[in-house]
């Protein structure tokens, strides 16, 4: 044990010799230097003995600073190597830096850091949208002013406890819209500082779909009640005998089945366009000739133009009219088209349909154009929203106020097309849609 320790220590000394030969000469030359000072008499003798000293100290730092430049590779001066790795360093956090301030400015929610005090010390771009332009001026209050007062209490009450702590505010900002928003604000410690961020959230969208949902509810419960309410009352008088003619019985009878199949009519479009928003329902795409599909509708739908002493046919077919879409959904987008047209239109008028080519949008259009009751201006805008009747149409034809919606849900949503209404009082109207002649990016369910 004994002889190995010894090899291992004459190894390392004749490693260290070998690999640092200047620096062992230049420690052993300090006492020799040392000595030969002291033969000298008086101060001579001490000045050359700490002389020969420095001079050894000297030569073995820089000795042992060269062997280790050598043995790292580094050829430069010493005070290189950490200037270079403090450079890149700052350019690193430079660089995180500024990829956090480019997510914090583009965020669609406006974000503040505020001290305990209120005082902005961050706000982004749509801080200064949300609030104002000085909302976004470091050292001032102007974004906390901006904001309802409970947000400084919660601020203040965040900032004075534990980090991670948090309040959820909804109220209405101080402009003129009243804009609904929700407030998170929450503590930041950042060492002796109390700080806390404010998360501003604009919720008039969601405000809207609650308020549409909360409509649909309403209307949907209103359509259904009406027939309900008539098959109820009829199936009360024939169970208590009150219907005994049996020309009355008949017709009680007729008017059952009309609300019936008005009552399944209307629960079916509304599962259907149920299943389109949610997303359930697919298309399946597949080569569809439009021109045959609209010559099958308006063969379809002549019986009822010949009752009512119309003229409907198709005045324009144009070649190249085939477009991938789903069949069915397209003839119900047509038929429906069409069954508008004929109600709102007085006996004796006059029902077209055109088939074109947008070659320019590169879209198959189809249009139905009648010389019917017209829309007005102001209803425009609202005329494909779900339950949704014409002032004064109620009176001239029955409907459920869904099929137009659910036109645009089976045109825009499931096929990627358009589809509109040009319209003037007392002239006419005309509809249209528009199918892509190309489907990209879309699979057949």
């Amino acid at each position: 044990m004994n002889a190995s320790r010894r090899q291992e220590t004459g190894d390392s000394v004749t490693g260290f010799w070998h690999a640092r030969p200047f620096p062992l000469v230049a420690i052993l030359a300090i006492p020799a230097a040392a000595a030969a000072g002291s033969l000298l008499d008086g101060t001579a003798s001490w000045i050359v003995a700490f002389g020969a000293a420095a001079i050894g100290v000297t030569a073995a730092l820089a000795s042992t600073g060269r062997a280790q430049a050598g043995s790292a590779g580094i050829s430069a001066p010493m005070t290189a190597a950490p200037n270079a790795n403090e450079s890149v360093l700052r350019r690193a956090i430079e660089v995180r830096c500024a990829e956090r301030t480019a997510i914090l400015e583009n965020l669609a929610d406006a974000v503040m850091l505020v001290d305990g005090h209120g005082e902005t010390r961050f706000a982004n771009r749509i801080a200064s949208h949300m609030l104002g332009e000085s909302a976004a001026i470091a050292g001032t209050r102007a974004a906390i002013e901006a904001l309802p007062t409970q947000v400084l209490r919660a601020v203040q009450g965040v900032a004075a406890a534990r980090a991670g702590d948090r309040r959820r505010i909804e109220c209405e900002l101080k402009n003129k819209d009243k804009t609904p928003v929700v407030i998170t604000v929450a503590s930041v410690k950042n060492g002796d500082d109390a700080l806390a961020t404010i998360v501003v959230r604009n919720v008039c969208a969601e405000r809207e779909a609650d308020r549409m949902k909360s409509d649909f509810v309403a209307k949907a419960s209103h359509e259904l009640r009406t027939p309900l309410t008539f098959l109820r009352a009829s199936a009360e008088m024939f169970a208590d005998g009150e219907v005994t003619d049996p020309t009355e019985r008949v017709k009680f009878a007729k008017d059952m089945l009309g609300e019936t199949a008005r009552l399944e009519a209307l629960v079916n479009k509304m599962l259907d366009i149920s299943r389109i928003e949610s997303g359930i329902a697919r298309a399946k795409f597949e080569p569809v000739n439009f021109v045959a599909l609209v010559d099958e509708c308006v063969n379809l739908q002549q019986a009822e133009a010949l009752r009512r002493r119309m003229a409907l046919s198709v005045s324009r077919r144009s070649a190249g009219t085939i477009a991938p879409a789903d069949p069915d959904l397209m003839k119900q987008v047509m038929l429906n088209l069409l069954s508008n047209a004929l109600k709102y239109t007085p006996d004796g008028g006059t029902i077209s349909v055109e088939v074109d080519i947008d070659n320019l949008a590169r879209s198959v259009v189809v249009s139905v154009r009648d010389n019917g009751l017209g829309v007005p201006e102001h209803a425009l805008p609202q005329l494909f929203g779900k339950f949704y009747r014409v002032e004064g149409h109620e009176k001239v034809a029955k409907g459920t106020g869904l099929g137009l919606n659910l036109c645009l849900n089976i045109v825009e949503a499931m096929h990627g097309g358009q589809i509109g209404v040009d319209s003037q009082v007392g002239v006419g109207s005309r509809f249209w849609f528009a199918i892509p002649l190309e489907q990209a990016g879309r699979k057949a369910a």
